[in-house]
């Protein structure tokens, strides 16, 4: 018969796959109470959420949710020793990822595992592959300075044809005077 708190804790994270359909299983050991709370930090300001699992409790929350319940099998391999999940909103997967690469370049404790994002296991190199995307917000700039590069471009020749209709005109009314 499970505990009463373990329950709870299941229904917690089944409650959270179903919000949060993307994640990223990660190693925390060695961390300290700082760290950990500065790893949240930088998580939370990507739109995600960073949580220490029991391994029995997240594959059975897995297991449980429709979403989640075909990728079990590909991430089973992660399911050992002690872990930590970044949980992550539809389009926050590639920015979370990054943070956790840079964490780990500066922590090397903190190790990538695994991944899953839109249905699908990730291995720790696809994980880390997509940490060098561009944001959604990169990706979003780069748009917007294509689309507008050429409207300034028309702006510029329209105000260069109207300054040299100008100068003509200057120029022919000197010359009659």
């Amino acid at each position: 018969m499970p505990s009463v708190r373990n329950v709870e804790r299941l229904e917690e994270l089944q409650g959270i796959l179903k919000e949060r359909g993307d994640f990223i299983i990660t190693t925390y050991s060695g961390l300290s109470v700082t760290d950990i709370s500065a790893l949240r930090k930088k998580v939370r300001e990507k739109n995600g959420k960073f949580k220490v699992v029991k391994n029995n409790l997240f594959r059975l929350a897995l297991r449980n949710s429709p979403d989640h319940k075909d990728g079990v099998a590909g991430l089973e391999a992660s399911l050992h020793g002690a872990i930590a999940v970044t949980f992550g909103v539809e389009g926050t997967f590639p920015a979370l990822s990054k943070v956790l690469a840079d964490v780990q370049k500066e922590q090397p404790r903190v190790e990538i595992k695994q991944g899953f994002f839109s249905g699908q296991s990730l291995a720790a190199a696809e994980v880390k592959a997509m940490a060098n995307l561009p944001s959604r917000e990169e990706l979003l700039a780069i748009i917007g300075r294509g689309l507008n590069t050429p409207a300034q471009k028309i702006a510029i020749g329209v105000s260069q044809i109207m300054s040299s209709l100008a100068r003509g005109i200057k120029a022919v009314g000197e010359k009659n005077g």
